[in-house]
């Protein structure tokens, strides 16, 4: 199964660099064009219906990864442990919960933590053209307004690998 997952990820993410003209004269050059983007965008609006978030890989690369990603609900609150997370917000409101402790924390594969919510920290306020850059080791989780939802641009730094099966 995770392999099947893997393969659609790293079809749909070549599908999209070539769409979105890879120059294969300059190693790793790509340039996303909005209407390229706004197509990727309007599939994952209408695949995200009541799942907490869709996402699409832009791309993979040495030491980083570039996804979109439309949250429909609540995230999990989160500490990755070697990967620092970058945010440019498109569309929405959220909140940034950021800093503290993880609540009823787990740990996952990919040096990762999970936990029901976070205790203490900070709280910032998420919309259309921030950018937030999330440090390695820091517990962080978007909260969503009921019924809402969340586009983004994500970069992961320091990207774990995915497990082979």
């Amino acid at each position: 199964m995770m392999a099947c997952h893997a393969l659609l990820v790293l079809v749909a993410a070549t599908a999209l660099s070539q769409a979105a003209g890879e120059d294969r004269s300059f190693p790793g050059f790509v340039l996303w064009k909005p209407d390229v983007l706004e197509r990727s965008i309007a599939r994952l609006d209408r695949e995200l219906s009541d799942k907490a978030l869709v996402y699409e890989t832009i791309g993979n690369y040495e030491r980083h990864s570039v996804y979109l990603v439309l949250r429909g609900k609540t995230s999990t609150a989160e500490i990755h442990e070697t990967e620092a997370d970058l945010y440019v917000v498109r569309r929405g409101r959220a909140i940034l919960h950021l800093g503290g402790e993880l609540v009823d924390a787990e740990r996952l594969p990919r040096k990762q933590l999970r936990g029901s919510s976070i205790r203490g920290g900070i709280q910032r306020e998420l919309g259309p053209g921030d950018v937030v850059h999330i440090p390695v080791g820091v517990p962080h989780q978007l909260v969503l307004p009921e019924g809402e939802s969340f586009l983004y641009d994500l970069t992961k730094f320091n990207e774990e690998p995915l497990e082979s099966p």
